[in-house]
């Protein structure tokens, strides 16, 4: 039994808040599998293929409206703990569906950034690309929740997250 459905909005990996537009088979190299079709929230020109067998790769359904506010006034309240996380750390944060863990990630690489800038360097290539990804994440998720766009949800996460 399929745990996700048409209509459904998930997180998955780096794409963040995806809508799932189809179920079905698909042949790739020969094999016919049922997958799922997801349109990421981002950019709804891409899709993604992810086998239904392999629906544990999809972290979980994108919360609701009142978890967002209650995850951006977390957010508010909290404080940057820790330094930036090893590669690996990073990749299990980006992949935990944890909005928490995510924005304290995003604050660590922000927070190296502007330290960095002071010597006049910036985040290293693998950083930066955490920091994207981290972003895209979380504000995809909010603007889904909260039906706002992504800039809208970049500039209200912002305030919180740089305060």
């Amino acid at each position: 039994m399929q745990k996700y459905k048409i209509g459904d909005f998930v997180l998955y990996g780096y794409s963040g808040a995806c809508e799932i537009v189809e179920i079905g088979p698909l042949s790739f190299g020969g094999n016919n599998r049922d997958y799922y079709s997801l349109k990421p929230v981002y950019d709804e020109r891409d899709t993604i293929y992810v086998p239904v067998d392999k629906e544990d790769d999809i972290a979980r359904k994108v919360i609701g409206k009142k978890q967002a506010e209650e995850i951006i006034a977390s957010i508010k309240s909290s404080k940057r703990t820790g330094n930036v996380p090893e590669k690996e750390k990073c990749e299990e944060i980006l992949r935990s569906g944890d909005n928490l863990k995510v924005s304290n990630m995003i604050r660590q690489l922000r927070n190296l950034k502007a330290e960095n800038r002071k010597n006049h360097k910036g985040l290293n290539i693998a950083e930066e690309k955490t920091l994207k990804y981290a972003e895209r994440i979380l504000f995809s998720e909010i603007a889904t929740a909260m039906k706002i766009t992504m800039d809208e949800a970049s500039e209200r996460l912002d305030k919180v997250l740089d305060a």
